[in-house]
């Protein structure tokens, strides 16, 4: 099992470099249409492209985030209760998230497959919309795992007293 979880947090920091990669991608490109509207020369589908970045920049980083507890938390409170209470409510938060996750990964794969039924494309550049809603849903599914990861560990933290 040890082994399965090394390939998801490799995966996972795999992910976190891609994210990173389509943050730097959103600037240039951004800087390069600036530049370009400047001498009357805009990037075509610029925008639709920035955008698109900016979904796999969220989604890529996803999985890594919640690993390494850089979400938003409520500490001023819990951080006053009992070792075994902070647990607890990280396995309640964890099995909310997988369950939430879950039914967003599930629902966004039945949408791609909708959507690549229909043909839809995007506007500009003329891009299967389904392929943005596949990707997106694998990131989902990494974060999935990821919380599996850590409500096990927390799991087997509460058992240890």
């Amino acid at each position: 099992m040890k082994v399965f979880w090394k390939i998801i947090q490799s995966v996972s920091d795999g992910m976190k470099s891609v994210g990173a990669l389509f943050l730097v991608g959103m600037t240039l490109l951004t800087c390069v249409d600036v530049v370009g509207r400047f001498f009357k020369h805009p990037v075509f589908g610029s925008v639709e492209l920035v955008t698109l970045m900016g979904v796999f920049g969220v989604a890529f980083s996803l999985p890594f985030t919640h690993d390494t507890k850089g979400h938003i938390g409520v500490e001023l409170f819990v951080s006053r209760l009992s070792r075994k209470t902070r647990i607890l409510i990280d396995i309640c938060t964890a099995c909310c998230s997988l369950g939430f996750f879950g039914l967003v990964t599930w629902r966004m794969i039945d949408y791609a497959l909708k959507m690549k039924k229909s043909g839809e494309v995007s506007m500009n550049l003329e891009l299967p919309e389904y392929l943005t809603l596949v990707v997106t849903a694998f990131c989902f599914g990494m974060l999935s795992l990821v919380v599996i990861k850590g409500l096990v560990d927390n799991i087997e933290r509460i058992k240890e007293k």
